[in-house]
């Protein structure tokens, strides 16, 4: 595993960007500080950080009790919820090494999931919700059919013959013994494998380690500001880097209080963010656009406004930033990924110009560089691939192959993302190296299109792609979710607005369609393979 190289971690070291601090202790040392201090609302309930630590500490001797050691490795999959955060804190706390998978994944993201993890125990729902599947029959399959058979299978709200039940959270006052557990893994050693959602691969599994993760709370802490004043909402799934971060570790690092949505709902989001005074939020574009449609469509029904977003995932266009700071939230785009969660940050004076326009400054200790074809270094402000280095970057793959494709000697991760970085620090990431519209030999980011289709007042998303052409390889196809009340103005209308705006006419539109949802992963990034499956079915035969 490729890591980074040690000169490289003594520069973080030395600026305290590294530390010794291993993850499985935050709770429990949140709980010595605060013990009173409300640390979750999460579907009608408020745990404080005692009541949220001993319950972690008794799910954690459950595992324990039950043959996990540390470094296995623990795969789960649950809907966001308060055990949710109780079984992934508890694994840590166990000395375990976490594998959360996202409530979308079924058996064919699985079973590539479970050949790779190789999982020591497991944790799954007894129910998928209104679906009436069964998450903990389909693991029984899938485990059969690959000849696995974890020490433990734990079901979440049911019983199954072979599973055991989770452990219920202790009364008030109820005093639970550490029962002798081992120390949580060193701060080096990997700790968290998240999959990635990616759009056209299998998931790739992605180790962090303590290190990286309390480098991530560092360097966006420090950068926002954080402190035990701010309230911290999102509706992303903890299974997920960003749902993860906001509702598990940021808040315990700085005393805060987390607000958890069991489903993104916006009207819920709108309301609990009121309710319970939310200071910040971050996930996909679809979150924000959320807040800022409910803000426009009532101003005088909320006097409390979300203070602070960070967007990431999808491409976010400028407009949506601009209406946002109109309705009173201070949102900025962040490039980040799940291999290195946050490498663009904003600070206090930073113009709305910048934070619409670009994906924020290089944050504390990181190094991005766009380079050529070669992998050399271009000047400021030229167009390449990302490579970037940084503290919350992850040790690897777990696919060595990979590790040899993205990442070289130097610690330098190539990223796939083609962007700009300007000599003052400010990234600009355009699209990917494959999101890329080659029309007639002339290359077009799709995101740049897309940006300047967002701008129309009928359009809520937009996503551009290339669709194959005859004559000129690909032409250049867009794909239009209206926003609420709108109707399709047609498509010259669209044509006459990219006009206005310049926009060199190489990259209006051939094809337009109007769909009623884009599809997503669940980091929300869209789906284009899809659209593209999508105009491939409608084509006369």
């Amino acid at each position: 595993m490729p890591g980074l190289p040690p000169a490289l971690e003594q520069r973080y070291r030395t600026r305290g960007l590294r530390t010794d601090e291993r993850i499985g202790w935050m709770l429990s040392r949140a709980a010595e500080r605060w013990p009173e201090r409300t640390a979750l609302v999460c579907d009608g309930r408020r745990y404080t950080y005692a009541e949220l630590s001993r319950w972690v500490t008794r799910l954690a001797v459950q595992l324990v009790e039950s043959g996990v050691r540390p470094g296995d490795r623990l795969l789960w999959q649950l809907p966001n919820s308060a055990e949710a955060l109780a079984v992934h804190l508890a694994g840590w706390r166990a000395g375990a090494l976490c594998v959360p998978v996202v409530p979308a994944y079924r058996e064919h993201e699985l079973a590539q999931i479970l050949a790779d993890a190789q999982p020591a125990a497991v944790i799954f729902a007894s129910s998928a919700g209104a679906s009436g599947r069964s998450p903990v029959a389909d693991m029984e399959a899938l485990m059969a059919t690959a000849g696995l058979r974890p020490r433990l299978r734990i079901a979440v709200g049911g019983t199954h013959d072979g599973w055991s039940t989770l452990a219920a959270a202790p009364q008030p006052g109820e005093h639970v013994d550490d029962g002798g557990l081992p120390d949580p893994a060193p701060a080096a050693d990997p700790c968290l494998l998240l999959y990635t959602s990616g759009t056209t691969a299998r998931p790739k599994g992605a180790l962090h380690a303590s290190a990286s993760l309390v480098a991530e709370i560092t360097t966006l802490g420090r950068a926002m500001g954080f402190s035990h004043r701010d309230v911290f909402i999102t509706g992303a799934p903890i299974t997920h880097v960003a749902g993860l971060l906001l509702t598990g570790l940021i808040p315990a690092a700085y005393g805060g209080r987390s607000v958890l949505l069991t489903r993104w709902d916006p009207d819920d989001a709108v309301r609990l963010a009121g309710e319970e005074g939310a200071t910040f939020s971050m996930g996909p574009t679809v979150f924000l656009q959320g807040f800022v449609e409910r803000y426009e469509a009532d101003p005088q029904a909320h006097p409390h406004r979300l203070r602070t977003f960070m967007c990431g995932g999808a491409a976010i266009s400028p407009s949506l930033i601009e209406r946002a700071e109109r309705a009173g939230i201070r949102a900025f785009r962040s490039w980040g990924m799940t291999e290195a969660p946050t490498v663009g940050v904003i600070g206090p004076d930073d113009s709305l110009e910048l934070r619409a326009t670009t994906d924020g400054r290089l944050s504390e200790g990181c190094e991005v560089e766009a380079v050529d074809d070669a992998r050399r270094p271009l000047p400021p402000g030229e167009l390449g691939e990302l490579r970037l280095r940084c503290p919350e970057q992850m040790l690897g793959y777990t696919d060595r192959a990979l590790d040899a494709e993205q990442v070289d000697a130097d610690g330098w991760f190539y990223t796939g993302d083609v962007g700009r970085v300007d000599a003052d620090g400010w990234v600009t990431m355009t699209g990917r190296l494959k999101d890329v519209v080659n029309r007639g030999g002339e290359k077009f980011s799709a995101q740049d299109i897309e940006h300047a289709i967002s701008s129309h007042p009928a359009v809520g998303a937009v996503a551009v792609t290339g669709l194959p052409d005859e004559r000129l390889g690909e032409c250049v196809a867009a794909f239009v979710v209206l926003r609420d009340g709108a109707a399709w103005p047609g498509d010259q209308a669209l044509l006459d607005h990219l006009e206005a705006q310049k926009l060199a006419r190489q990259k209006f539109p051939a094809v337009w369609r109007v769909v009623e949802e884009l599809p997503m992963t669940m980091s929300g990034k869209v789906q284009k393979n899809r659209l593209v499956q999508l105009w491939e079915s409608e084509k006369p035969r």
